[in-house]
């Protein structure tokens, strides 16, 4: 009997030149033809009972798919990701997905293209949905702001309660009873917005620089209260500004770095309250324990979500009802570092270090730990840099969610849940200084060590436990507040 001929690199059979002899392939296909008369099926249309039950997909049978055939879907497929970052607005953030991009590749077979976040791909999403179109973006990574005109059209996958995050093997790693999982804002998420990773405000400062110049470690009675060291909330800020006029001052709200400042002033919204006489007061008593503080911040910062996401909620009603707030930051002013025609509101965060490092301002303001990796990258950009988290700085999760109108929706589950693997995990923060979002609590000793480790490369005093870097104590995110608290500013602070 002759040798069978060997298989080709596609599989397939043939002579020695990959082709069948032509009486042969004439035979095949009679005696095909002959089965599918036989079996009444057809298989030219499809027919289920001459091709076997047809292939299931996430867009119709996710609920009874196992996670080896999502992945089995997903193989050699793309995704078109809009992602900030991606287009180079920041080298590291950059860095990192490219990295994911290459892991995606390696262990799905799947294929990254990124879109840089701008408004008009953010629109570009619902306006496909909109028109009927197939999606050109698939997925999305963003915060409220962002996520819920998206989520108000329906352009969203998973709004109609199929929890496709829960899918995710990796979901495990998420605290599904934590407010900040079940909630982005006042939208709750319901099991289609897959949290990535936590925006948390810091100050940073110049060690070497100084501690002996101010005093850090010194105790003072300042509006009659003892105040310790470095200013750990907005209040104690109020106090230690009057103590060392000049040597702090916040970003410009509109400016380039208006994200940074934003948040600054999105704190003082959440931590702070009216006083009843025109001015402000913490939302808090001096006398809770941190627990209690906590708790009143992250209730007030709910209480703002709803309203901004209410029907009494505008531009204009929100300046009148955030009065308390343009009067702290009114009170800062003059002592914050001065310019030329009042004060200085810092350009962007490179902007705000190189005045640190000159020794204009002793502390600056920030988004988490976002500047430590760049004095890693470039050690003359921040000398001797620490940062420490306010106990009460109000930060926020972002999230990823996946077009309704998407075709290619189980290769984007396979890359959010590579999102959420431990490892790829804690380079968020190696790589980009943002917050890690797993539950350390929920992961087994070695995936642990990957972010005690990586957290161990950080210096003492830049939040140097995991468990303290995590403060998922108040992650609020702003929601519609944001579109109207730069131009407030403008108007009620700058202007005024």
């Amino acid at each position: 009997m002759r040798d069978m001929p060997d298989k080709t690199k596609d599989g397939r059979r043939g002579g020695k030149d990959g082709r069948m002899p032509a009486l042969l392939l004439a035979l095949c296909l009679a005696a095909a033809l002959a089965l599918a008369g036989c079996s009444g099926g057809d298989a030219a249309t499809g027919d289920p009972d001459a091709a076997g039950p047809p292939s299931k997909s996430v867009e119709t049978d996710l609920a009874g798919m196992s996670w080896e055939e999502i992945l089995a879907e997903a193989d050699g497929d793309t995704v078109t990701f809009c992602a900030w970052g991606s287009g180079g607005a920041d080298a590291m953030v950059q860095q990192y997905w490219e990295y994911i991009r290459g892991r995606a590749k390696d262990e799905y077979n799947i294929a990254v293209e990124y879109v840089e976040d701008t408004a008009e791909e953010e629109q570009r999403l619902v306006s496909d949905h909109e028109g009927g179109l197939d999606a050109t973006i698939d997925m999305f990574w963003g915060a409220s702001g962002s996520i819920q005109p998206m989520n108000a059209k329906g352009a969203l996958w998973g709004d109609d309660g199929n929890q496709w995050v829960k899918k995710l093997p990796n979901s495990e790693y998420l605290d599904w009873t934590a407010t900040d999982v079940l909630y982005n804002g006042a939208m709750p998420t319901g099991g289609y917005q897959a949290q990535f990773m936590k925006v948390t405000p810091a100050m940073v400062y110049a060690a070497d620089r100084y501690d002996a110049a101010l005093g850090w470690d010194e105790s003072r009675t300042e509006g009659g209260r003892t105040v310790y060291g470095l200013p750990h909330s907005l209040t104690e800020l109020s106090l230690w500004v009057k103590r060392y006029p000049g040597k702090f001052t916040y970003l410009d709200l509109l400016g380039s770095g208006g994200f940074h400042g934003r948040q600054f002033a999105t704190s003082a919204l959440y931590e702070l309250t009216d006083d009843g006489k025109g001015g402000w007061k913490a939302v808090y008593d001096e006398a809770d324990d941190d627990g209690t503080r906590s708790e009143k911040i992250q209730r007030h910062a709910e209480e703002w979500n709803a309203w901004a996401t209410g029907g009494e909620a505008g531009e204009d009603a929100f300046i009148e009802r955030a009065g308390y707030v343009w009067a702290y930051l009114n009170e800062l002013e003059p002592n914050l570092l001065q310019g030329d025609s009042g004060a200085y509101y810092g350009a962007d965060a490179y902007d705000m270090i190189a005045r640190v490092n000159a020794g204009d301002i002793a502390v600056s303001f920030t988004t988490c730990i976002s500047i430590y990796p760049k004095t890693q990258s470039d050690p003359s950009y921040l000398p001797q840099g620490r940062l420490y988290l306010m106990e009460t700085s109000v930060g926020y999760p972002d999230f990823v969610v996946i077009a309704k109108n998407s075709r290619h929706k189980a290769a984007a589950m396979a890359l959010c849940n590579l999102l959420l693997e431990p490892e790829a995990n804690a380079k968020v923060t190696a790589m980009t200084g943002n917050a890690y979002n797993l539950d350390l609590a929920r992961l087994d000793p070695e995936d642990r060590a990957v972010f005690e480790d990586m957290m161990a490369g950080f210096p003492e005093g830049s939040a140097a436990a995991p468990e303290r870097l995590a403060l998922s104590a108040h992650n609020v995110p702003s929601g519609p507040v944001a579109g109207w608290i730069g131009t407030a500013w403008d108007a009620q602070v700058v202007k005024k």
